[in-house]
Protein backbone atom coordinates (compact mmCIF):
# COMPACT_ATOMS: atom_id res chain seq x y z
CA UNK A 1 0.00 0.00 0.00
CA UNK A 2 1.49 3.19 -1.38
CA UNK A 3 0.41 6.32 1.61
CA UNK A 4 0.38 8.65 -0.89
CA UNK A 5 -2.07 7.08 -3.16
CA UNK A 6 -2.19 7.83 -7.12
CA UNK A 7 -2.22 4.88 -10.17
CA UNK A 8 0.33 5.09 -12.59
CA UNK A 9 0.71 4.11 -16.23
CA UNK A 10 2.25 0.81 -15.90
CA UNK A 11 5.03 -0.82 -13.48
CA UNK A 12 8.28 1.76 -12.96
CA UNK A 13 6.38 4.98 -14.00
CA UNK A 14 5.41 7.05 -11.24
CA UNK A 15 1.93 7.92 -10.12
CA UNK A 16 0.69 10.85 -11.77
CA UNK A 17 -2.64 13.21 -11.75
CA UNK A 18 -3.80 12.12 -14.66
CA UNK A 19 -3.77 8.18 -14.10
CA UNK A 20 -5.42 9.04 -11.22
CA UNK A 21 -8.35 10.70 -12.25
CA UNK A 22 -8.92 8.36 -15.22
CA UNK A 23 -8.69 5.50 -12.89
CA UNK A 24 -10.91 6.79 -10.22
CA UNK A 25 -13.17 8.17 -12.84
CA UNK A 26 -13.69 4.70 -14.07
CA UNK A 27 -14.17 3.09 -11.07
CA UNK A 28 -17.17 5.55 -10.47
CA UNK A 29 -18.79 4.44 -13.82
CA UNK A 30 -18.54 1.03 -12.93
CA UNK A 31 -20.32 1.51 -9.65
CA UNK A 32 -23.15 2.99 -10.81
CA UNK A 33 -23.55 1.05 -14.27
CA UNK A 34 -26.19 -0.39 -12.83
CA UNK A 35 -28.15 2.04 -10.61
CA UNK A 36 -31.71 2.38 -11.23
CA UNK A 37 -31.23 5.88 -11.89
CA UNK A 38 -29.70 8.88 -11.63
CA UNK A 39 -31.22 8.99 -7.67
CA UNK A 40 -30.16 5.41 -6.62
CA UNK A 41 -26.58 4.57 -4.93
CA UNK A 42 -24.86 1.77 -6.06
CA UNK A 43 -25.50 -2.30 -4.47
CA UNK A 44 -23.21 -2.87 -2.00
CA UNK A 45 -22.55 -5.97 -4.64
CA UNK A 46 -21.25 -3.22 -6.86
CA UNK A 47 -18.36 -1.94 -4.35
CA UNK A 48 -15.03 -3.44 -3.88
CA UNK A 49 -14.57 -3.68 -0.50
CA UNK A 50 -16.81 -1.86 2.41
CA UNK A 51 -19.05 0.88 1.66
CA UNK A 52 -16.25 3.86 2.21
CA UNK A 53 -14.95 2.68 -1.51
CA UNK A 54 -18.51 4.30 -2.97
CA UNK A 55 -17.17 7.34 -5.16
CA UNK A 56 -19.55 9.71 -6.33
CA UNK A 57 -21.21 9.37 -9.62
CA UNK A 58 -19.11 11.41 -12.71
CA UNK A 59 -20.39 11.93 -16.13
CA UNK A 60 -19.10 9.51 -18.88
CA UNK A 61 -18.61 11.89 -21.31
CA UNK A 62 -17.39 14.89 -19.60
CA UNK A 63 -15.40 13.27 -16.39
CA UNK A 64 -17.18 15.57 -13.90
CA UNK A 65 -19.17 14.72 -10.82
CA UNK A 66 -23.14 14.49 -11.96
CA UNK A 67 -23.64 17.75 -9.14
CA UNK A 68 -21.44 19.87 -10.91
CA UNK A 69 -22.07 18.58 -14.54
CA UNK A 70 -26.08 19.57 -13.96
CA UNK A 71 -25.36 23.44 -12.20
CA UNK A 72 -23.33 23.68 -15.84
CA UNK A 73 -26.12 22.47 -18.00
CA UNK A 74 -28.35 24.55 -15.72
CA UNK A 75 -26.30 27.51 -16.40
CA UNK A 76 -25.41 27.31 -19.69
CA UNK A 77 -29.44 26.07 -20.45
CA UNK A 78 -29.75 30.19 -18.59
CA UNK A 79 -27.75 31.73 -21.01
CA UNK A 80 -29.75 31.22 -24.50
Amino acid sequence: MVPEGGFRDKPGKPRDFYHTCYCLSGLSVAQHAWSKDKDTPPLNSDILGSYANHLEHVHLLHNVVMDRYNKAIEFFHRAV
